[in-house]
């Protein structure tokens, strides 16, 4: 029915505001009609007192022909004051005193009122439907007559109307204000969410640097668009990183690809001497080793990252496995000529994880703190325990890491080293692979590089275990 959200909110909100103001209009009319026929109650109570007081000295000296002028003016007055005509009737029920001859008061009407009931009700005359008010006449508690008011529907049918007029403008002018608020409430909500369907589109198609504005307020509706931009600029970000990475898989994978068949074929075709064969293959060997390496990282990275992937947790000691990963990078740790300075809070470290998933961790930081050592530097090590958890901590003193690259290095794609230096080759999968492993872990792993001495900084990456 509805094709947008602004029609909804629009139509709905004016349905709901046509429903109470037809509903309070309602009410209050049965109200101003309720009080209307009060006040002429009211009226009527304060004149029957003067008019009663009359009647009684009327009934005592009904003769005197003065008197009876007198009478009859001040019921034409009191008429005039009530906007109703007025009849009096005796005990019996018949008129004797009228400011308008041809009213008739109802048998029945006249029988209640005479036995001492006080009645107001709509009723049909000769002359019309009015609305009356009986009211008895008591002289020394006996009741001697009544005083009737017949109140032309034109006088209630006015005042009415007056009053219907005023509260209908009033309604009037509050429903207009109400639609323009409404208008614009409802634009306000569907303004932004139409930028950000458009903006959807577009990031869908590829465009990730479209963005929705800004809404200056602190609704949901900015939350939401907030959100949105948030979303995406990490989708932007996530896209640079991802064609960086191809590209950076691309040189990684055709480098050793054309070393490999270059040499082969060199050695196929002769251009290669026998004698040097050997020493050609062993490069080949090595850059093949490399190749696995690569597809291995690649591998694990979208086998952790797959909903199927279960953690194999279990107790062991971390403080072992940290060991056996030293011994593991001995060759490249002398190669640098680097000093490792390895401390544990106890000999036995025992924690509740994936021993598997945890040395890749510790392989991967160690191979980072050894690649980016400067020479002659020293690795230091510790393992101890705070609260709940056991802490590994490893640092190391080179090049670091700089401001702009530390918030992203557990970044999915992300190669803070964008240089291919010599010694520092890979595709920049080790960090990512090591925060996964942590988050499936419920753990934390974190990283700091602070100057340490002349250009020379102090990187520390952190991550904790569950005490077991």
């Amino acid at each position: 029915m509805f094709k947008t959200i602004f029609q909804r909110l629009f139509w709905t909100s004016t349905a709901i505001i046509v429903f109470v103001v037809t509903t309070v209009s309602l009410c209050m009319f049965g109200l101003m009609n309720r009080f209307v026929l009060d006040e002429k109650m009211n009226s009527a109570m304060k004149a029957s007192g003067s008019i009663e007081y009359l009647t009684r000295n009327f009934v005592e000296d009904d003769a005197d022909s003065r008197y009876r002028h007198m009478y009859d003016s001040t019921l034409a007055s009191w008429s005039l004051m009530v906007e109703a005509d007025i009849a009096v009737v005796n005990q019996n029920g018949a008129v004797f005193a009228s400011t308008n001859a041809r009213r008739r008061v109802p048998q029945d009407l006249a029988a209640k009122v005479t036995s001492g009931e006080t009645v107001r009700r709509h009723a049909g005359v000769k002359d019309g439907k009015v609305y009356i008010i009986g009211i008895p006449i008591r002289y020394n508690s006996e009741i001697i007559g009544g005083i009737f008011y017949f109140y032309p529907p034109e006088i209630m049918k006015n005042t009415l109307r007056d009053f219907s007029s005023m509260i209908f403008l009033s309604l009037i002018v509050a429903m207009m204000i109400a639609l323009c608020l409404i208008a614009f409430e409802s634009r306000h909500i569907s303004g932004p969410l139409k930028q950000i369907n458009t903006a959807v589109l577009e990031i869908a198609s590829g465009k990730f640097d479209k963005r929705v504005n800004n809404i200056a307020s602190n609704d949901e509706i900015a939350q939401l668009t907030s959100s949105f931009n948030y979303m995406a600029d990490s989708l932007q970000h996530l896209e640079e990183m991802r064609a960086g990475f191809i590209s950076d898989i691309s040189h990684e994978l055709r480098t050793p690809m054309t070393s490999i068949s270059g040499f082969v074929q060199g050695i196929i075709d002769g251009t290669i001497p026998k004698d040097k064969e050997t020493e050609y293959l062993k490069i080949v060997l090595e850059e093949s080793k490399r190749l696995s390496r690569l597809t291995n990282e690649m591998f694990e990275m979208t086998k952790i990252s797959s909903p199927q992937y279960k953690l194999s947790v279990k107790q062991f000691d971390l403080a072992e496995a940290v060991r056996l990963c030293i011994i593991s990078a001995e060759q490249k740790i002398d190669e640098k000529n680097l000093e490792l300075d390895v401390w544990f809070e106890s000999d036995v470290m025992n924690v509740a994880a994936d021993p598997d998933a945890i040395k890749r961790v510790i392989i991967n930081l160690l191979d980072n703190a050894v690649k980016f050592s400067d020479e002659g530097r020293t690795i230091t090590i510790r393992i101890f325990e705070k609260g709940k958890h056991v802490v590994f901590e490893i640092i190391n003193y080179g090049a670091g890491i700089s401001d702009e690259d530390l918030p992203h290095i557990f970044d999915r794609f992300y190669k803070s080293d964008k240089s291919r230096s010599p010694g520092r080759a890979g595709a920049g999968l080790g960090l990512s692979f090591a925060k996964n492993i942590m988050t499936l872990h419920s753990q934390t792993i974190t990283a700091t590089s602070v100057p340490y001495e002349g250009t020379v900084k102090k990187t520390t990456f952190t991550f904790t275990l569950e005490k077991a």
